[in-house]
């Protein structure tokens, strides 16, 4: 049996799918009572922008990104945001990530005193093994100038 559809309830659904936060499209048509199928059709008939064509490989510079960001904030409406996410070809988590780099970057730096960076064990451990290497050498070359000096006193061997 064909079910009909008023067009009120078509934009609601159609409404519902583009701002559908973390759900599928398939979890807002079930919870709808609605075919996968025919919320399709209606998204493909109604007066939707088609999102912009994205090649995957564009580089989005800093200036692009904060002008999409401070769009999004100025939009009053989930709707307006998701017409601007399709004008430029993004999708919404591309959008929360962008904003919280820029407010990430906006946080002030502070380091703790007491936090000691990873890097820092490294350091001080590679330093230690240096110095321990280098009184081995300085031992090892003192060895060998007294052992060329005891075979010249003594005769042993021709110095070389």
């Amino acid at each position: 049996m064909r079910q009909s559809y008023s067009r009120e309830f078509k934009d609601a659904i159609i409404s519902k799918i583009l701002n559908r936060g973390g759900k599928s499209i398939r979890e807002v048509c079930e919870g709808e009572n609605v075919g996968v199928s025919a919320a399709a059709n209606w998204l493909r008939a109604g007066s939707i922008p088609p999102m912009a064509k994205n090649t995957g490989s564009r580089k989005w510079t800093s200036k692009e990104k904060l002008r999409v960001v401070s769009e999004s904030l100025l939009a009053t409406s989930d709707e307006k945001i998701g017409l601007l996410l399709r004008k430029e070809g993004l999708h919404s988590h591309q959008l929360d990530g962008w904003q919280a780099q820029i407010l990430a970057s906006l946080e002030p730096v502070t380091k703790r005193s007491g936090a000691k960076d990873e890097r820092d064990e490294r350091i001080k451990t590679l330093e230690k093994d240096l110095q321990r290497k280098d009184k081995a050498l300085a031992e090892a070359s003192a060895l060998l100038i007294l052992q060329k000096k005891v075979n010249l006193i003594w005769g042993n061997e021709d110095p070389k």
